[in-house]
């Protein structure tokens, strides 16, 4: 597997990590507030990645890009907690059976 199936697939995890995060703050934040925190997350981290640039740029590219998978994501399915298990069950699911199949 390469470095940016690595970097997206942490990417897409980090993006679930965001959004719970958001649930931990004590202000009521509503569904496109929350979203709005990952998209702009997602676009503070290609921002870096412009800056570094070279090969770990755009490593970190694709670390902003399965942020931004994930945001979008929870943006289409999130508005009612049963998508919103789903989207967190699909991509935890994903990310474990790209692992697990690269290992055996």
């Amino acid at each position: 597997m390469h470095l940016f199936t690595y970097m997206y697939l942490a990417g897409l995890l980090l993006g679930l990590v965001i959004d719970a995060i958001t649930y931990l703050i004590p202000i009521k934040l509503s569904h496109g507030n929350r979203i709005s925190s990952n998209f702009v997350f997602a676009i503070l981290v290609f921002i870096v990645s412009l800056l570094v640039g070279g090969f770990t740029g755009i490593a970190i590219g694709f670390f902003s890009v399965g942020i931004y998978s994930t945001a979008l994501l929870l943006g289409l399915f999130g508005i009612k907690a049963s998508w919103k298990k789903l989207v967190y069950i699909v991509i935890v699911i994903l990310v474990t059976g790209v692992y697990l199949a690269y290992f055996i």
